[in-house]
């Protein structure tokens, strides 16, 4: 039964990241009352939890940046937590939590071992090379040169995968020039950063 819930959750957040515009609010609430009725089966699910985290962010992105979209965001990063502790070599609960902590500005230790741990565990999933990104740009300002140096390679390695989606994400935050200085010369880098 947890599957069931489990699955049209599923569905819809990855029906979610294929738009250009957010879902209503009416569908995101939907969502994580199917997540709550799937943890209600299996609450140590590390899938279900994860699967409420993202739908909790999608509320938070709808919200803004206002208590209740933090809250969202903080509730988020404490499931992906737990996902982390049950399911510790998963590469999407570990990036995930570096977007929120992106989004919370908590640029610290646990930060940096998530983006470690995401890019051993996700070198070349896409869903980590996108998240890791929109959490570089997010961070750009506070990332030492190490950790630039590292989301460098984690898009270089996405731009193999999707280049459009990774060139939509950095042109989404007008965050492209500065995140060439960092990338290697290649014929993708070349064409992502002198492209118009």
């Amino acid at each position: 039964m947890g599957d069931l819930y489990g699955y049209k959750v599923r569905y819809a957040t990855s029906q979610w990241q294929e738009r250009t515009d957010l879902p209503s609010l009416a569908e995101v609430v939907q969502a994580i009352d199917d997540a709550d009725a799937a943890l209600g089966w299996e609450s140590d699910n590390p899938e279900y939890k994860e699967l409420k985290a993202r739908s909790l962010y999608y509320r938070a992105l709808i919200n803004g940046p206002d208590s209740a979209g933090v809250a969202d965001i903080r509730e988020a990063a404490l499931l992906h937590r737990d996902a982390i502790e049950l399911r510790p070599r998963w590469p999407y609960s570990w990036a995930n939590l570096v977007l929120m902590k992106a989004h919370l500005g908590e640029v610290d230790d646990e930060y940096q071992h998530a983006l470690e741990q995401a890019i051993r565990f996700g070198p070349w999933e896409q869903s980590v090379h996108l998240s890791l990104t929109h959490a570089a740009v997010l961070s750009w300002s506070s990332l030492s040169k190490e950790q630039k140096s590292l989301y460098a390679g984690n898009i270089e390695r996405g731009l193999v995968r999707d280049f459009r989606a990774m060139r939509t994400t950095l042109d989404a935050y007008q965050k492209r020039s500065v995140v060439c200085a960092y990338l290697k010369r290649s014929p993708k880098q070349k064409r992502l950063c002198v492209a118009k």
